[in-house]
């Protein structure tokens, strides 16, 4: 068996799926997931079979799935090493801390990893696609450092409803992804010239999400939408 591995044939076929998802993350990130198909993924990636997609990966979402995961993993890593870090200088008592952990990592690993800035173009895309559902398509040990932040700052914020908590939790989540990809968009990957205005945009939103994390509660208002919507 590892000899078929070994050979010319059996080292393409091995490195088929990664040379995919590779290409498919540049042209997601590129031009958007909804616009690109999976023909154009197996002919950008150099494959002559253009069922290698489906061969591999069984459809459009569990290709997304794997693309998407394959990052979360490296960043659950290094996100429960900044949490390991926390609990050691016992900083893990300061939701300021925690929420600069979370958007802190993957600040981290859009500026000094190379598919970082395509990487988060993708996931805030997956994130608001009302077609893809990435919670269902990402195996959910991935997701551990997610989960352990999250019950670090429940901790932290025992008096929270649990409505209001999940609804801010969401929030962070989203808004840390949603944030980082639009300065990524606007502004290229992060480079000498730009590196001051993404440290700048990485502090602002630890600042905002954490505030608002930690924030009070507010009065029930029956009439809190209908008085917002002549200000959107």
């Amino acid at each position: 068996m590892s000899g078929a591995v070994d050979s010319p044939e059996g080292q393409m076929l091995a490195d088929t799926p990664t040379q995919l998802l590779d290409v498919a993350e540049q042209l997601f990130a590129e031009k958007g997931i909804d616009k690109v198909s999976i023909r154009e993924i197996v002919r950008t990636s150099g494959q002559s079979n253009l069922s290698a997609a489906h061969y591999h990966f069984g459809s459009r979402e569990a290709l997304v799935g794997a693309l998407v995961e394959r990052r979360i993993r490296v960043i659950n890593r290094l996100r429960h090493q900044r949490l390991d870090e926390l609990v050691a200088c016992g900083r893990d008592a300061s939701v300021f801390a925690i929420v600069q952990a979370t958007v802190g990592v993957l600040a981290e690993v859009v500026k000094t990893l190379p598919w970082g800035p395509d990487y988060v173009r993708v996931a805030a895309q997956g994130i608001f696609s009302s077609q893809l559902h990435l919670g269902t398509l990402i195996d959910p040990q991935a997701m551990s450092g997610h989960r352990r932040s999250a019950a670090m700052l429940r901790a932290l914020l025992p008096d929270l409803p649990e409505r209001v908590f999940n609804t801010r939790l969401r929030i962070l989540n989203n808004e840390t992804t949603y944030s980082i990809a639009r300065w990524v968009q606007s502004h290229g990957a992060v480079a000498p010239s730009n590196s001051r205005g993404f440290a700048a945009m990485v502090r602002g939103t630890v600042d905002f999400l954490a505030a608002g994390m930690a924030a009070p509660v507010g009065e029930p208002d029956a009439g809190y939408l209908s008085g917002a919507r002549g200000h959107s």
